[in-house]
């Protein structure tokens, strides 16, 4: 229990008021890398959030249990006030959108999208010392672009 708000964490509540503030709020993607000495692209699933408020942030990042880390932005010229970044990735991404998924209404295709990824594409496992076969990364990279189309 928050003591400071009288907000239960653990609660049904807390998960859907994330998960509203995810879905206006909210971003789930893949980020694309390469791999140095290699071309081939490493795929790597994101959930972030940006905003002003970092008293938000704290309480989303409460609720949803998962290792993240925020970021301070550098702020421009355009901004009233300081920006943070809310970072979830890889599979602690993967596991915080879980949780929400039950209450995502607009970004729930996003949610199914990428757990289908996660396990077609065997993502969050080792590819031992010769890597994917090809057709891991071209599984993981369709769904990636299907991602990509939903934005």
């Amino acid at each position: 229990m928050n003591s400071e708000n009288n907000i239960n964490l653990d609660t049904p509540l807390s998960l859907a008021w994330t998960a509203g503030f995810v879905d206006g709020d909210g971003w789930i993607g893949i980020a694309r890398q390469k791999r140095k000495g290699s071309d081939a692209i490493c795929h790597r699933l994101k959930f972030s959030i940006v905003q002003n408020d970092l008293e938000v942030l704290e309480f989303i990042q409460d609720v949803i249990g998962e290792s993240s880390f925020i970021a301070k932005l550098k702020r421009t010229v355009s901004m009233n006030k300081q920006a943070y970044q809310l970072v979830y990735d890889s599979e602690h991404a993967l596991r915080a959108i879980r949780k929400l998924r039950p209450f995502l209404k607009r970004k729930h295709f996003e949610a199914d999208i990428v757990e289908k990824m996660w396990v077609e594409g065997k993502m969050g496992q080792r590819p031992g010392p010769k890597g994917w076969p090809s057709f891991i990364y071209e599984i993981r990279e369709k769904w990636a672009q299907k991602l990509t189309r939903l934005k």
